[in-house]
Order: C-alpha cells, then structure tokens, then sequence
C-alpha cells in the first residue's frame, strides 16, 4: 500500500484533493481506493478537545492516522511491533483474504485466537471489509460457540489448525488457519490488494458482537453497530487526555472494555501495548512490562489493578491515567492508589456491554468518601434512576439504572423477545429514542453523580466476567439426570466470590459426582461460572410460596474442607490411558509418589473447599482458578519448600504431575529432601481475567 500526500495548500485546493490514496491498479487500469481530503484529516487529527466529527467513521480516523505518522509505533504485543503503515498494510492484507473466505457486510468474522498482534489486525481487517468481527476465546466452551455460530451469518472462523470444537460442529463455516497468516506476507499483499473495493458500508452496519451470560437458557450475543462503537470512542479524549501515550490494556481482546483503549489509540496515532496471556497472567512480568515501554495509561478492573498495587514491583511513575472498569471500584482502591501513584489520574468507568463499553464515568475520586461514584454519562449518553412505573427518582433515591442515547446498542441477536424486554422505548426523547434496562440499582448524589448498589436480579461479577446464576442453574438442568438446580453465590470478605449449586436428582436418577457435572458445566458455561461446589439434596428447600429457598439454601453452603457431595469411584479406565508414566518408587518411603500424591489430595482439598478431585483431574477443572494457584503454590512451599515455582503450576496440573514432581526433586537432593532455596526473587503472582 502507498499513500501520497497532496500538494494541496499550493493549489488552493485543500477541500477537494485527497489528503491520501490508498493506491490500486486494477484491471482496467483505474485506480481504487479510499480518499479523504486535506481539510477532512485536519478535521479528524487536529481538534485541540481530541475528537473527531460525528460524520467520521473509526476505519477512516484510523487511516488518517497512518497516513500522518506512518513510522509511528502502533502496536506492541511480545515481540512483535507493528508502525502504522505496517498495521494498515497487514489488515487490508487480511480483508482481501476474508472476501475471499465470503466475508463481506452481514456476515460475521469470528476470531478463537490467543492475544496476538493477528488478532488485533484481524478487527481492522473486519472493519474493512464491513462485516462483525466476534472475539472469543480459543477455550470457550462449545455451547456458545454454537449459539454464534447459529445467531450470526459466520462467513469464516480464524482459529487454530487444530480447533476441535469447530471440526464437531455440523455446517461449521471455513477456517482461516492462523498459522498461516503470516504478518510479513499480510503487509506485502496489503501494498499490492485492492484492499478498498468493495462497496461503502454503513455506519449504522454492526461492528462486533459479544456474547454475555443469560438470566436463563443460552446466553445472548450484544450487536453493536459502528456508529455506536464510534460514538463510544469519540468524547473519552476529556478523560483520557491528547497528549502522546502508550496505552497499556490489562484486558483481552474478548473483553469489550478492550475497545475503548484500542480505538482511542488508533484514532489518534498513539501505541497500544497488550501484554501476551503469560504477561496478563503474571502480575510482575505485567508490571515489568508497563516499565520497559513507559506505559502512560492502564486499564483494568479493580481486582487485577489491587493485585499489581500490592505486588512487590511498583508501577512505573510515567502513568498519567489508570482506568478501573468491570466491577465495583473501593475507596480503599483509590486510597492505595494515590499512596502509590499520587501524579495519576484514577478514573471509574461503569457500563454493562449492552451500553458499548462503558457509558458512565467518574474522574474525580475521592479517598476518603464512602463509597466511589460511577459517575456522570459521558457526552451522548443519557442516565435515568426510574421506579417500576419509569417515574424519575429524586436524589438520593434508589431505583433501576437505565441508560440511553448513543451508547444504546443495537440488541441481541437473533432474540427480538429478549431484546424488547431489556431495551424499551424511552418517554424522554424524540420517538424511536429507546433505553436499556441494566438491572443496576443507582442512586443520585446532590452533585448529579451515580452510585451503584448491586442488582434487581441474580446476576453477579467474577474476575470482571459477567455471571447470572440463572444461567448456571439452566446449563445444570440441561444434564439428564438433574432434575432442579439452585445456584448461590456467596461474597466472602477476602477472595472471589463462591459459587455452589444444590441439585435434585431426574426421577429414577441419581446426581451424578462433581466431576461429571464439571465435565457437562464445561460444555455450558465460561470458566468463572463453573460452580465450586456441588451439594445434592432429596428435595429442593422451597419457600412458602413454592420459590427456591436461597436463603436456607445459603446456610447450607459446606464450610471449607467438608466434603458435600459423595465423590464416586475413581474412573479407572480413564485415568489408566491418561495417566504420565509413574516414578518408580523412592528407597526409604512409603510407596513413592502415592505417599506424595496423599499430601498433595489433602493440600487440594484444603485450597479447593472440596474433596472431589482425583488424582488426573485438572486443577482447572475442579473449582481451580489462577488466584487459587497462589493459595496452592504457597501450601506447597510451605510443606516442600524451594522445589517448585508457581509459574510451573500451570503446566503441573494435576495430583499426579504435581506430586512426581515433587518426589522427583525431593529425591534428587538426597536425605535432606529439599533442594537449595531458588534465587531471591518475588514469587510470580498469577490473575485469571
């Protein structure tokens, strides 16, 4: 791809003559391309306040920027760095190779790749060409790859070679193997691919689509358009200031807070920094990396962002903006924040991704207040506190959050049901105005401001992931032998929240072990929303008026290391053809690596709540997550100190591995049993977003 500047300002003509070309020959030796005057990219680069007119697209800011500053540094992930130029060469690459997979406006481009520099490229390859893109991770479980897969035209799937789960699915669409999406080869066709030909597209067409849970049955797939993607983007430079910066994003590209950052970014010719899975994962390579690259502004939500505060590496003092979104920001978030970064700026962004990325915020915290605001609307949105009658609430009234204006997304789709019941005609704007009920009880300060205080249904926020314990309780009753399903969630002080299910056998049935509802759960539902405990009941406890007891049922919740259901007999079979060869055993111990395996059962079940685990179950799969990786690493360095590391622990993942291991290094250092303690350096901490 070139791109020529005009010699406008010579002629007189900077209104008409293009401020750049993208240059194609075609086959009747015309030239193609996407033009943008002189006049229109001052217009889109040059306002003092950083945004940009209504009428501009973000595809189009984003090519003036490359245009402007095609050397400039656009992209840092891993050791990949991607200027300008070559970002915007390497996605019309990728659009021609997508029209040629069947993509075009209408269909949808889904995209089950790790973080990487292909996926970034990939969402402005979508933008080209005018279809949705939907990101995904390549775990999701295989139910909702299917529910998109069915909601949306899905012209091509970019995905691993080896993508088990769509290679199952019937009518599966074309995968686009992203082994083979080389970025060299992608930014040399860009410069040669009519990369601009297909026809203009709408602003109003959908962008991406994001798959959120459902208060009951499959989850539903948010459609956000371009115009309101863009309308989202546009007013954050009042927050998020126009001075150069490198934008560091504590998220993955599945998250849409993902977007404000990115886009914000690209519409301005700034750096996007994304950290690969091992960085996000580990706080201190995380930290490290904001300091290597001078980060300037982060986002986040507020668990991950309390984690690298307390961390043993600070952050770097180049931040200027820290953005927390995604769950509840504390006052002792704030507190801890200025003790530590007291020259940057703490903004709270609140939104549910029916209201594109984030539709409130509040940049001015206060410490030593009780509780922090959501703040303000940003400029195009609009915020009402209502009662079931859709009355105003006065301030300091509780009342349903709705949220109006541009930030309104377009709906589910393929769900108009679900759609008129949550986005409802607004009587407070022109006709066709429309709000979205959140489900969000706010209230109105004396100063105009939101507060948040928690939801009018079962829906509850772990590790920044959306979660409706409806659609739990709908994955569980999907297994034949359950009959009715009761989730609760309990928040204690310290930790994530808990959640445990309480399950009535199908008549004739009996409930079936953890690990096999772990197994069906898997298949349903996001890893946060895999229940930690399973607890099976004659009946289901119920009120008076024949509704589920949650409050009884509440009491019942197991305390920690009380078995609740009665595991069943190991599966032998299974773990005889998937089982790691066993070490022979050590002179002088009991048995070997099953004396071992014993105290790492125990250390599980300690660490877990639960006693369900077999010996080749994945610590993953039974309640295990990466904050619980830390409560293990440290049990285990306590009874065996110096012999493993936690990093590893993602990889040695279950009792087996983890106690041949242990027997394998313990042994190795003769009857003293522990090997030297490792340099002194601070224990990686691991976070699961």
């Amino acid at each position: 791809m070139t791109a020529e500047r005009a010699g406008a300002s010579e002629r007189g003509e900077r209104t008409r003559t293009p401020a750049y070309l993208v240059r194609r020959t075609g086959a009747a030796g015309r030239v193609e391309g996407f033009e943008v005057s002189v006049e229109r990219a001052d217009m889109i680069a040059g306002r003092t306040d950083g945004t940009w007119a209504p009428s501009v697209s973000l595809l189009e800011a984003f090519l003036v920027q490359a245009d402007r500053t095609p050397r400039a540094t656009a992209l840092v992930i891993g050791d990949t760095v991607l200027r300008y130029r070559e970002l915007a060469d390497a996605s019309a690459g990728l659009a021609a190779r997508l029209r040629a997979c069947g993509a075009r406006p209408g269909t949808t481009v889904c995209l089950r790749l790790e973080q990487s520099a292909v996926a970034v490229v990939a969402v402005l390859a979508a933008l080209r060409v005018g279809a949705a893109w939907a990101a995904l991770e390549p775990d999701l479980p295989e139910a909702r790859l299917r529910a998109l897969l069915h909601d949306t035209d899905c012209a091509v799937v970019i995905s691993g070679r080896d993508d088990r789960a769509l290679a199952r699915l019937p009518d599966a669409p074309p995968l686009l193997a992203a082994e083979d999406l080389d970025l060299t080869a992608l930014t040399e066709a860009g410069t040669r691919t009519a990369a601009s030909a297909a026809p203009p597209v709408p602003e109003n067409a959908p962008a991406y689509l994001v798959y959120t849970s459902g208060s009951s049955g499959p989850p539903k797939g948010v459609v956000v358009t371009r115009r309101q993607l863009a309308d989202s983007v546009r007013p954050r430079g009042a927050v998020y200031g126009t001075a150069p910066s490198v934008f560091l994003m504590a998220m993955r590209l599945s998250f849409d807070g993902m977007l404000a950052g990115m886009f914000w970014s690209f519409s301005h010719g700034h750096t996007l920094l994304l950290p690969t899975a091992r960085e996000l994962r580990l706080a201190p390579e995380f930290t490290r990396l904001a300091h290597r690259h001078r980060a300037t502004h982060l986002i986040a939500v507020p668990s991950y962002y309390r984690l690298l505060l307390t961390g043993s590496e600070r952050l770097p003092d180049s931040l200027r903006v820290v953005v927390v979104a995604g769950e509840v920001c504390t006052s002792d978030l704030v507190r801890t924040h200025r003790a530590q970064l007291p020259d940057a700026r703490i903004v709270n962004e609140y939104g549910p991704t029916e209201t594109v990325i984030s539709c409130t915020v509040e940049s001015r915290l206060d410490p030593d207040a009780e509780r922090v605001p959501i703040g303000h609307p940003w400029p195009g949105a609009t915020a009402h506190v209502l009662d079931d009658q859709l009355r105003e609430m006065g301030p300091g009234e509780k009342g349903e959050l709705y949220v109006g204006g541009a930030f309104v997304a377009l709906g589910y789709a393929r769900a108009p049901g679900l759609t008129a019941e949550r986005f409802v005609a607004s009587p407070f704007g022109p006709a066709g105005a429309r709000l979205y009920r959140t489900g969000d009880i706010a209230h109105r300060d004396a100063t105009g401001a939101l507060h948040y205080h928690g939801r009018t249904d079962q829906q509850v926020k772990i590790r920044g992931t959306r979660v409706e314990l409806g659609d739990i309780e709908a994955a569980l009753e999907a297994h034949p032998a359950v009959d009715q399903a009761v989730v609760t969630c309990a928040r204690p002080e310290d930790g994530e929240p808990v959640l445990t299910a309480f399950l009535t056998p199908a008549p004739d049935r009996t409930v079936p072990d953890p690990r096999e509802l772990r197994r069906h759960c898997r298949f349903h539902l996001v890893e946060q929303a895999l229940p930690h405990r399973f607890v099976a009941l004659e009946r289901m406890l119920l009120t008076t008026t024949g509704k589920a007891d949650r409050r009884s049922l509440a009491a019942l919740v197991p305390a920690p290391g009380e078995p609740a259901c009665r595991p069943a007999e190991e599966d032998k079979d299974r773990h005889e053809r998937t089982a790691p060869p066993a070490a022979a055993p050590r002179p002088g111990t009991e048995d070997g690596p099953s004396a071992f395996r014993s105290t790492v059962r125990e250390i599980w079940a300690e660490v877990l709540g639960h006693e369900d685990a077999g010996p080749y179950d994945n610590f993953f799969g039974v309640g295990g997550n990466s904050l619980k990786v830390i409560e293990l690493y440290s049990a285990l360095k306590e009874r065996w100190p110096g012999t493993v590391r936690v990093g590893e622990l993602f990889d040695l993942t279950t009792i087996a591995t983890q106690a041949a291991a242990l027997e394998e290094r313990t042994a190795s250092t003769g009857d003293a049993g522990l090997l030297p303690p490792p340099p002194a350096r601070p224990a990686p901490v691991a976070y699961e977003l």
